[in-house]
């Protein structure tokens, strides 16, 4: 292994990773062309296709005045699942409901999808969260006592948002469209880090169930991946991730903006401040 070689970890499911290690590759190849970029999917999403689930979110999606999706991954199971069910989001989409997402990147898979943008309720990029969302929402419906809202999300998770439409009046139905299976211990992917040299990593985390998932694995049975996490530095999508890595060990840390294009944009950063501080990192001392 060279001396000092920098390394970013992706830890993203490996669908969702694909674009942000293109985007990453293209905005470090001028900087160091050599630095690993290495998948390490702390998380794999399983959608749910069984026909209740299905039946369910058919009608759900016909009554519901005010649909939320709570992450890219609920869009993707979602229009997967509708087009196993032979049908389109516009047939089952009640007329004039509105659609609210946390964060930017659900929005983008929206439009990819061909949802009209007008419809969408999204924060502000600085307040890309459930928090954002509900800022949002309530100032857009004055009256939740006709509202039937559709939570569409993963297994787990937080509640905050249910809550909160509880309290206002609003019909509230929640559907758990897919699964989070975390990497298996037993996985070859988890000697990936051990090549790297830890005050030259970079850990990308976008979601604070796979950090948790990562602390899991290292008090289970990794020594030398807690010590990796203490040195390493960690480059987080929201403030809430943040936390989260701090308690599981990292102290190095970063926080930017949950769009693929922020994220990939700071490793940039990172990695230009990883060559200045080390002059045996430049390309042309190889």
């Amino acid at each position: 292994m060279k001396a000092f070689e920098p390394a970013i970890i992706v830890t993203r499911p490996t669908g969702q990773a694909r674009r942000l290690i293109e985007l990453m590759q293209a905005a470090t190849q001028a900087i160091y062309p050599s630095v690993q970029i290495i998948s390490l999917p702390l998380l794999t999403i399983v959608p749910k296709n069984d026909s209740e689930l299905l039946t369910k979110l058919r009608n759900a999606l016909q009554q519901a005045t005010l649909i939320i999706f709570v992450s890219p991954n609920a869009i993707e199971c979602t229009m997967r699942a509708i087009d196993d069910s032979n049908s389109s989001w516009d047939q089952l989409l009640a007329a004039k409901a509105r659609i609210g997402v946390v964060g930017q990147s659900s929005q983008e898979a929206l439009i990819r999808h061909g949802v009209d943008q007008k419809s969408i309720l999204v924060p502000t990029q600085d307040e890309s969260d459930s928090d954002g969302l509900w800022k949002v929402l309530h100032a857009t419906i004055h009256d939740w006592s006709t509202e039937s809202v559709l939570i569409i999300k993963g297994e787990g998770g937080r509640e905050t948002l249910m809550e909160r439409l509880g309290t206002v009046g609003a019909k509230v139905e929640v559907l758990s469209i897919y699964s989070r299976i975390p990497l298996d211990p037993a996985s070859p992917l988890w000697q990936s880090y051990a090549e790297t040299q830890p005050q030259h990593t970079l850990w990308t985390l976008t979601s604070s169930e796979a950090v948790r998932h990562l602390g899991e694995r290292c008090n289970a049975l990794n020594r030398s991946l807690k010590i990796m996490i203490k040195n390493s530095h960690a480059l987080c999508s929201h403030s809430n991730i943040a936390n989260a890595a701090r308690q599981i060990g990292f102290t190095n840390i970063l926080v930017c903006e949950p769009r693929d294009e922020s994220i990939s944009r700071s490793a940039a950063v990172w990695l230009t401040e990883q060559v200045k501080r080390s002059p045996s990192l430049r390309e042309d001392d190889h």
